[in-house]
């Protein structure tokens, strides 16, 4: 296994895909106000087809959110007459970068949050109240859509990751499927510096193989996003999707060494969302709209950075100061978004039944992750209850907290031990139990020498228990050794008192000696739990218990991961 390293590397523009051009589209009644997705010649709402709206609903547009869009070039504000948005707040190029705005860039922050005045026919993105950046990395483009990126043009990256709430990028490294290129490396880094910061990437367009997924996707501390296909009403994994199992892999700064002498078993997809019968428009006259019709998982990525940064939004706009940190930590939001998400036909995780114990190895399917992004359901885990044991002078660990039957938490675990949290109501046979836990694997970039270093991986177990008169029974366990998210899905069979369990049993690897504690988010919801009176964000903080009430809120190795065709 090799390396490949940024000085004077070629980027291979992660190869976009292009329908054929389509006919006139008769304007008519029908005048969507999101950016609208195109399947079986019928404009579905964008925001509907996401869950999106639901957030609107509540007065939540991505404000009080900076978003950015990292690609081989900026994103242009008016680079096509009828695709105009007015929220692009600040560029980024670095010196020997190409200045001049890209199609593919301009898709990406379009879809992401790209804000028009009223009149166009499709205007605005997903969080359209979002601050939008860009930044460009290429310093030489290629006819074939690849193109060679400096050392200096990574600094794109850092700079936008100090600045945004998320980050959103749609280019890759097809070689790296085992997350130890330089980009996977950069881009774990930097959300380790700031946790904050929300990394969503590229699986590429490299299916139906298996294994094919590339970096910076292909890392452990991004959301990797693959794409659903148009024809079949989003409800399966689009055929170009890149997918799993990867390798795993660590990089000391001299050597890597691979786990279980190079067998794949890692889940290289987190989400998958729509990525193909995308419309973006080019031309409006009086009675008539030309468009682009886009399809990769490129597309497919700004919508769940989108998603990412509604939620951000939902927390910096109504919650509470001692909430807020822990809520937009980019384990929790992952957490959510994950557990959030819709099991579509062919889900399959690798559960299956040991001595009685409902286990999975693999944690997430090798094609869509989690599953289908779903942000009506996210939007109501995410507002629903929260635990936090973990921030600014509060390190809990080794505890049992009371939980509701939907929420979030962000904790610390301690090497060695567990955390719990019991259901305060019973749960009962038939419902569906679903719970993810996200952390992320601890790495370090060197900027003098344009190179990162793996420092740790925690290995966290994820365990189900029912709490009997004769004590804990265990039901269900995630116990993936290799990668930074555990998850089950299941229907419990029995009544009764039920606990997650949150285990940190080993390091997978530690290069300082020192590792010992991991945070992490966790999300859960038993499905079929009567709707809950209030939402309560509540906080296990020296014993403090914060309740608010439910309310409407007022209000050639990167690639440019697809292209496009143009309608007449």
């Amino acid at each position: 296994m090799t390396r490949k390293h940024p000085s004077g590397l070629l980027l291979g523009i992660l190869a976009a895909f292009a329908a054929p051009f389509f006919a006139f589209e008769p304007l008519g009644a029908q005048t969507p106000a999101f950016f609208g997705i195109d399947s079986n010649s019928s404009l579905v709402n964008l925001a509907e087809a996401t869950g999106a709206s639901t957030f609107y609903a509540n007065g939540v547009y991505g404000q009080n959110v900076t978003a950015w869009v990292i690609d081989a070039q900026v994103a242009g504000t008016n680079l096509f007459p009828a695709l105009t948005f007015g929220n692009l707040a600040d560029t980024y190029v670095p010196e020997g970068a190409v200045a001049s705005p890209g199609n593919h860039a301009t898709w990406c922050a379009a879809l992401l949050g790209g804000y028009a005045p009223p009149g166009y026919y499709v205007n605005t993105g997903l969080a359209p109240g979002v601050s939008l950046g860009s930044a460009a990395l290429a310093t030489t483009l290629n006819p074939d859509g690849s193109f060679e990126m400096s050392t200096n043009s990574l600094t794109s990256f850092s700079h936008a990751a100090s600045r945004a709430d998320v980050v959103s990028t749609s280019i890759g490294d097809s070689s790296d499927n085992a997350g130890v290129g330089t980009l996977s490396g950069l881009l774990d880094s930097l959300a380790r510096d700031h946790p904050n910061t929300v990394m969503v990437a590229a699986a590429g367009n490299d299916g139906p193989a298996t294994g094919t997924v590339g970096g910076p996707a292909s890392g452990y501390n991004t959301i990797s996003v693959g794409a659903l296909g148009g024809p079949t009403n989003y409800s399966t994994v689009a055929s170009f999707s890149s997918r799993g199992p990867l390798q795993t892999a660590w990089y000391d700064g001299t050597n890597i060494s691979v786990y279980g002498g190079g067998i794949a078993s890692r889940a290289g997809v987190d989400l998958v969302a729509p990525g193909s019968d995308i419309v973006m428009p080019v031309q409006i006259t009086s009675n008539s709209i030309s468009y682009y019709s886009i399809a990769g998982t490129s597309f497919a990525t700004p919508l769940v950075a989108g998603g990412a940064a509604l939620l951000d939004s939902t927390a910096k706009t109504y919650f509470s100061a001692s909430i807020t940190n822990a809520a937009t930590r980019s384990e929790v939001i992952k957490a959510v978004l994950m557990n959030s998400a819709d099991k579509i036909p062919g889900w399959d995780n690798g559960q299956q039944i040991v001595d009685g114990v409902i286990t999975t190895t693999q944690a997430l399917d090798w094609a869509m992750g989690a599953g289908r992004m779903n942000l009506n359901a996210a939007f109501a885990q995410y507002t629903t209850s929260a635990v936090i044991t973990s921030g600014s002078g509060i390190s809990q660990t080794g505890f049992t907290a009371p939980i509701e039957s939907v929420g979030w938490a962000f904790g610390t675990a301690s090497l060695g031990g567990h955390n719990d949290y019991q259901f305060l109501n019973q749960l009962f046979g038939g419902q569906q139990l679903s719970v993810t836990l996200a952390w992320m694997r601890d790495r370090t970039w060197n900027s003098q020498i344009a190179d990162y270093v793996d420092v740790a991986q925690a290995e966290l177990d994820l365990m189900i228990y029912r709490i009997t008169s004769d004590g804990e029974l265990l039901i269900a366990q995630s116990i993936s050794p290799v990668g930074t998210v555990q998850e089950l899905s299941f229907l419990l069979s029995d009544p009764g008192t039920y606990g997650i369990r949150v285990g940190y049993s080993t390091n997978l690897f530690d290069l300082s000696g020192t590792y010992t504690l991991q945070d992490y988010g966790l999300a859960w919801s038993a499905q079929g739990v009567p709707e809950l009176g209030v939402w309560a964000l509540f906080v296990t903080a020296a014993g403090v218990l914060l309740f608010y009430s439910r309310k409407k809120f007022a209000s050639g190795w990167l690639d440019q991961r697809d292209q496009a065709t143009k309608s007449p």
